[in-house]
């Protein structure tokens, strides 16, 4: 495979080279006192962020002091930066020395605390620091071919720390439309949610998606993206990235994004698949109070098998007679025999009785009026 290094050459013409001997300078615009402060920050050639960032907050440190100020830190230190893309003409994240031009406007944010808060204001003119800085009459003028904002109306971003690449997000809603889809295709690329794409997932995701460019072309546009070289690319080089191919982004958010047809098709696959795993779980619940339902079934078939049994044994027990009861029986038998035997002897003694008082009363027997009981 060929690979290709495009390389950009600017040529240099006679009234440019007096520029060579110059230094680099940077517009730097914080917040002092509640009123913008913009400086000329001068190098010795193009610095990077490290280099600008400590420089930038000496200057501003020699402006602290120099301004007197009270219930603030004597020292100033830098949260973050933007700088003013001439391009899109709006405040972007400042995350490499690759973005720096000589002139380039950027702003300055300090940490936000009780004593200190950014406003919304218009950037003054550039003017020299007060200490720290070069004299007025040895600074150059900035080229004439140099674009830079206009300080009559250009603001900085409007909230303290805007998100990169969307610039201030007072604008017209069509802006923050853009910041959410650039945010919706980040967080689409970034499946493993770890704040940052690497190549692998960057060409997968691009080629899942339709875009199945060439190795070369993917790379391009990776390396595009990948601003401070490390390999990976963060929120605020993707946002930059974006800016820059916006149709690209467009086609992917759409890919990422489902249809109204495909975002109700989708719910209802949910509602159904919710609606099957509740069937489910009352079956399964039916099911357990089913097999508890037999359980107790069982035990009181066998109670009630056990109960039959005992009555059976008691219905027997109740038949036999026991020799108790036997002995009983016989003496009650023997005892209605004596009286069967009493009474019919009294009969017998009865009817002697009365022959002989028939015979006794026929003779004038001094008997005949004995009474006999009957």
């Amino acid at each position: 495979k060929l690979q290709f290094l495009y390389l950009i050459v600017h040529q240099k013409g006679p009234d440019r080279q007096q520029e060579d001997t110059t230094m680099f300078t940077v517009l730097a615009c914080a917040d002092l006192q509640g009123g913008k402060v913009n400086l000329e920050v001068t190098f010795p050639a193009l610095p990077n962020l490290t280099d600008l960032t400590r420089r930038v907050e000496e200057v501003f440190t020699g402006e602290v002091r120099a301004l007197g100020a009270t219930g603030v830190a004597a020292d100033f230190r830098i949260s973050k930066m933007q700088i003013y893309d001439d391009v899109f003409l709006k405040w972007v994240d400042l995350v490499s020395s690759t973005q720096l031009h000589e002139y380039d406007q950027i702003y300055v944010f300090q940490p936000q605390t009780y004593w200190h808060v950014d406003t919304q204001q218009d950037l003054p003119a550039p003017r020299q620091p007060t200490i720290g800085g070069p004299a007025a009459t040895s600074a150059a003028a900035p080229p004439a071919s140099v674009q830079r904002p206009s300080y009559a109306t250009a603001a900085p971003p409007a909230q303290a720390y805007p998100p990169a690449g969307y610039g201030n997000q007072s604008q017209a809603g069509g802006e923050t439309a853009f910041q959410d889809k650039a945010t919706a295709v980040f967080k689409d690329f970034d499946g493993r949610h770890q704040g940052f794409l690497e190549y692998p997932e960057f060409e997968r995701a691009m080629r899942d998606r339709g875009l199945d460019f060439s190795s070369n072309t993917l790379s391009e546009l990776f390396y595009k993206a990948d601003l401070d070289r490390d390999g990976r690319v963060t929120f605020d080089e993707w946002a930059n990235w974006a800016q820059i191919y916006p149709n690209t982004l467009e086609t992917l958010f759409l890919r990422c994004k489902d249809t109204s047809e495909e975002a109700q098709l989708r719910r209802e696959i949910t509602r159904t698949q919710d609606q099957i795993a509740a069937n489910r779980a009352r079956i399964e619940q039916l099911q357990r109070e089913t097999e508890q339902n037999r359980s107790a079934d069982a035990a009181m078939q066998s109670k009630v098998s056990g109960l039959q049994q005992q009555a059976q044994l008691a219905a027997q027990s109740r038949q036999k007679v026991t020799q108790e009861e036997r002995e009983l029986i016989e003496e009650e038998i023997k005892l209605e025999r004596q009286r069967d035997q009493m009474r019919l002897q009294q009969q017998r003694f009865q009817e002697v009785s009365d022959r002989f008082n028939r015979g006794s009363q026929s003779k004038g027997s001094p008997r005949r009026a004995r009474d006999v009981p009957a």
